[in-house]
């Protein structure tokens, strides 16, 4: 049978989302621009020994108040979204294979800006995982929940258990002596793999920028189980609160962001400050009690504090408090798809050799001012082309391509 169904006009769309989204898009900026400024391989190691505490204050704010809670913004609303799809009305057959459409897309353009642009992307993995929230659509609550918990919860799991098996193994002289060696190759690769990043990124050719982005790719795809399942049980979460409409405003979701707000405050400030003093010490390479520390800290900081950025944005929002500051992000959350792969664009033409080559020679401090003029920029576009068009570039092309039909993208007079 014929699938139909159509995409969300926007005048149907939840301001609210839009708000968020465009929090979000702000957000990542300021998480992603030290892994534009630098190799996204530097992740893997520890800050370097002996810096004052001057210099390392901008990276720990942002540690401290963006690092985790932006993915996990956007991972939230990808959810909620999902939910929202898979409720569309279709005048016959089944929603599912315009959904899974929709995901291919979105994983293809995610292959696409690995290839072309950045390494640090998230749709790829978002379109992958989008396939198995898919099985949890006739889920009960309960289940999801449960689901959402253990996911986020493996990732501190697995850093754990990897730093046990590391003491254990190091408690034996032949293996501590096998550790070390593995330890100091693995060190030597990465560092390797740093500099010359660092000079390829900085002058080399599109080709051999290409290269070393896959090659750092390649490098971190085993981190990625200390990442990744968390994204799948915040999309998770984000569905269970499109189950309960939370963002419809109503005086149920009013009264639970209202008790929300001073708990998820407390929780995330007292976590996300361990975890910010524990990743000074903290090995991803050879994980140590500091690394275990941050991981579980961070696990239940990041999503406590989003709660809190959630739950303030909505009670301003509701009491009518920074008109203007919503009014400005709506268009940026419209475009949301387009305004992240603008940053990629921007940003590696501003760094990369092909560009205007400033590649690690920013500070975290320069960097930020760079991203709030950066995303000065986005609001300012993305209202001028919504005046004009009915939807961003990008998003268009994901309509265009997931129902398969002309999507009128000028305004009509």
């Amino acid at each position: 049978m014929k699938n139909v169904a159509a995409p969300i006009a926007p005048g149907g769309r939840l301001t609210l989302l839009d708000i968020l989204r465009g929090f979000a898009i702000f957000g990542i900026l300021m998480v992603n621009m030290k892994i534009f400024i630098n190799p996204l391989s530097i992740m893997m190691v520890k800050p370097e020994a002996g810096l004052s505490m001057l210099v390392l204050l901008p990276d720990l704010l942002v540690r401290f108040l963006f690092e985790g809670k932006f993915y996990t913004l956007f991972s939230l609303l990808f959810g909620y979204g999902f939910w929202i799809f898979m409720n569309k009305m279709v005048e016959s057959g089944s929603i599912l294979p315009i959904f899974r459409r929709r995901l291919f897309v979105l994983l293809m353009f995610g292959v696409l800006h690995i290839l072309l642009l950045w390494a640090g992307d998230i749709l790829f993995f978002y379109a992958l995982f989008g396939f198995i929230l898919i099985l949890f659509r006739k889920s009960s609550n309960r289940k999801i929940t449960i689901w959402a918990i253990i996911l986020i919860l493996i990732p501190p799991i697995v850093v754990t258990f990897s730093w046990g098996i590391l003491a254990l193994g190091a408690s034996v002289p032949e293996g501590k002596a096998a550790i070390d060696a593995s330890m100091a190759e693995s060190f030597r690769t990465i560092n390797e793999l740093i500099e010359r990043a660092y000079h390829v990124y900085g002058n080399g050719s599109f080709t051999e920028i290409v290269k070393i982005r896959l090659a750092e790719w390649r490098m971190l795809l085993p981190g990625l189980l200390f990442f990744y399942p968390a994204v799948l049980g915040v999309f998770l979460l984000g569905m269970l609160a499109a189950r309960k409409g939370l963002a419809e405003l109503t005086a149920g979701s009013l009264s639970f962001f209202r008790h929300a707000l001073r708990w998820s405050f407390l929780v995330g400030v007292i976590c996300e400050g361990f975890y910010t003093y524990a990743s000074l010490y903290a090995d991803m390479m050879a994980p140590n009690g500091f690394s275990a520390l941050a991981s579980l800290s961070h696990a239940i900081g990041a999503p406590a504090l989003t709660l809190f950025y959630v739950s303030l944005v909505i009670t301003l929002y509701k009491k009518g408090f920074l008109c203007g500051l919503w009014n400005v992000l709506v268009p940026v959350g419209r475009m949301a798809l387009t305004n992240y792969l603008m940053q990629s664009i921007i940003c590696t033409t501003i760094f990369y050799s092909y560009g205007f080559g400033y590649f690690g020679k920013l500070s975290t401090s320069e960097g930020i001012i760079l991203v709030f003029l950066i995303f000065i920029f986005q609001i300012f576009f993305s209202r001028y082309w919504l005046s004009r068009f009915r939807f961003g570039p990008m998003e268009w092309l994901w309509r265009r391509l997931t129902y398969m039909t002309p999507q009128p993208m000028r305004k009509k007079g």
